[in-house]
């Protein structure tokens, strides 16, 4: 039931609206789910009435599971598994309703859940955004309406057992009593009370004081002998109760569609916005490039800006996919500080991409000089999938009394380590990948501690054999602390060979390692990377990381005097920034590094 619905312009398909019939839908931002179940009271007809919420279910099965401090069970997402978990399936369902009268949440001991503050007029007293005289107030409204209740409010009030979230089953007869015995209770309450000044969670009061009002009328049953038949069910509290996406394909305009998938986080947004404008920038207007980003935290206004950002190319399109829900269950973790939890994401592209069979994989920290449609394009045969050789591995397995050729045959079991592919530019097969492994068998494998490289090296275990090597120019990694004349030289000779002369035509430059262009601008290859990074809207985030990362130590007990002042000692300016940014501290020298590159100084 979409609850408030009167003062909403969305409408929901397939829901129940709370503003049909007789309502009081416009009540709802005080008496949230209780708009329901007055509607349900006045509309509809039914044997039994029951309430939960969007993110809050019953347990029907017969299993006691694990609870939190709010007397809840955790879980994450609704699907199948959880349905079979706690035996959400209609025939379960009725089979228990049918035996019972009134099914609620547990009565539980409020000495021990809920930071045990022992009643439930204690628990209303700490609750920071609810008002005391409120709870008194309808203390008094119920004992004037219905004095024979009062002895019921006053071993509510003071005693140690609550259900809570306002869940219950009722028959008929029981539900319409309890509503005709509720709501004028509230009414009153409603209409003697002054919202004008109430936060927002003070201004649901009523329906607070509606899930105190449940146990009082439930006890009072209790109390007189109306014998009803009582159930008492676990709640299970789902922490992303959202549906699973499903990713549409996008309209195209009857271009050949090339789909590219990235991974990041919040705080990668600006590299990754770099690479994407890159890779588009340089592409043919004649194919349509479906862009995916594979994330779980990138902030909603981010994602607005590179939407408003990306409109200016028509042959493409730019959607996020939050990957959390599947990923969930594993322990994934990376061995490499270098390396972060996103690297994972790829193994999830077969599943989450089921109307593509061929996909690109693009890492974030690289710049596309080239056409990737060029790239996309390769046949891969029956390959699963084409990669470029790594360079920086090679030249390891060659490291005089180096343990990498030790660990490519004894770990990861490779029969020709020479064949160790870089993992950060990838052509996948992904219907080959699907008829060959699974996602669970994939992020099982991933969870393997002893891996150095995580997906890289599981990629490599698992896919020998099967992998086509593409020219060395589609993935070209840069000098990373003077690797190219001290490791990649040890590489085998025709290896090193092509790599060298890959260099002169890149058609991807891939910032491997620790040395990135936001950390070290005067790094290999950084001038192409700043071309591209000048353009784009987060450019001063990329520039604020450069002054941080390379943010001067200034000594705790350094003279002050001695630092130049770059506000005059009579601007009125100084009284801002002075308490703010003290003299000699590292946010005056980051403050004046900024100031410089906005003046064009060095």
């Amino acid at each position: 039931i979409h609850v408030g619905a009167k003062n909403s312009s969305i409408r929901f398909p397939y829901f129940w609206r709370d503003d049909d019939g007789e309502n009081i839908s416009e009540k709802n931002a005080r008496y949230c789910e209780l708009t329901a179940q007055y509607w349900a009271w006045k509309n509809i007809d039914a044997e039994y009435y029951g309430f939960c919420h969007y993110r809050r279910y019953f347990d029907f099965s017969n299993v006691e599971h694990e609870e939190n401090m709010f007397g809840e069970v955790i879980d994450n997402y609704i699907d199948e598994e959880s349905a079979k978990e706690y035996d959400l399936i209609d025939e379960s369902i009725i089979n228990t309703v049918k035996q019972f009268d009134v099914i609620t949440t547990p009565f539980s001991d409020l000495k021990k859940i809920i930071n045990k503050h022992g009643t439930p007029q204690a628990l209303w007293e700490a609750a920071p955004l609810l008002h005391d005289d409120d709870l008194e107030r309808c203390y008094r409204i119920l004992c004037k309406m219905h004095p024979d209740y009062q002895e019921d409010a006053d071993a509510f009030l003071d005693g140690h057992q609550a259900c809570f979230c306002n869940m219950f089953i009722m028959k008929k007869a029981i539900f319409f009593d309890y509503c005709e015995w509720l709501f004028p209770i509230l009414e009153e309450f409603d209409k003697s009370t002054d919202y004008s000044t109430c936060s927002k969670e003070a201004l649901r009061t009523p329906g607070h004081l509606s899930e105190r009002l449940l146990n009082i009328y439930l006890m009072h049953h209790r109390r007189i002998g109306s014998n009803w038949k009582f159930k008492e069910l676990q709640c299970v509290h789902f922490t992303n109760p959202e549906p699973a996406p499903q990713l549409e394909l996008p309209n195209s305009h009857g271009k050949p569609v090339i789909p590219v998938v990235f991974a990041a986080d919040n705080n990668y947004v600006p590299q990754l916005t770099t690479t994407i404008y890159s890779a588009i920038k340089n592409a043919n207007s004649d194919r349509f490039y479906d862009v995916i980003v594979l994330q779980q935290d990138i902030a909603g206004d981010k994602q607005e800006r590179m939407w408003r950002f990306f409109e200016q190319f028509p042959n493409m399109s730019l959607r996020f996919l939050n990957v959390k829900r599947e990923l969930s269950g594993y322990d994934l973790s990376t061995n490499n500080a270098h390396i972060s939890i996103e690297t994972y994401y790829r193994f999830l592209i077969q599943q989450l991409l089921p109307n593509y069979d061929k996909v690109l994989y693009l890492d974030s920290d690289i710049i596309i000089v080239g056409d990737i449609a060029k790239l996309y394009d390769i046949d891969l045969q029956d390959n699963l999938l084409g990669a470029v050789r790594d360079i920086d591995f090679l030249g390891n397995l060659n490291v005089k009394h180096g343990k990498r050729m030790s660990y490519a045959r004894d770990v990861l079991k490779m029969k020709n380590p020479y064949d160790y592919f870089q993992a950060g530019v990838l052509v996948l097969n992904t219907k080959g990948m699907r008829n060959r492994y699974s996602i669970g068998q994939w992020l099982t494998y991933a969870s393997n501690p002893n891996y150095i490289y995580n997906d890289q090296d599981v990629l490599n275990a698992y896919c020998e054999g099967k992998v086509l090597y593409l020219p060395w120019e589609w993935n070209v990694v840069h000098d990373c602390g003077g690797r190219v004349g001290n490791l990649f030289t040890q590489a085998p000779n025709d290896v090193y060979d092509a790599y060298v002369k890959s260099r002169s035509n890149p058609q991807i430059i891939h910032y491997a390692g620790y040395q990135k262009p936001w950390v070290d601008p005067d790094c290999d290859y950084a001038s192409m990377y700043w071309d591209y990074a000048r353009e784009t809207p987060f450019y001063e985030r990329l520039i604020k990381r450069v002054i941080l990362a390379n943010e001067p130590q200034i000594p705790e007990d350094v003279f002050l005097p001695k630092h130049e002042r770059a506000v005059g000692e009579d601007n009125p300016i100084r009284k801002f920034v002075d308490p703010l940014m003290p003299i000699g501290s590292r946010r005056r020298d980051v403050l004046k590094a900024v100031a410089r590159v906005i003046r064009g100084r060095r």
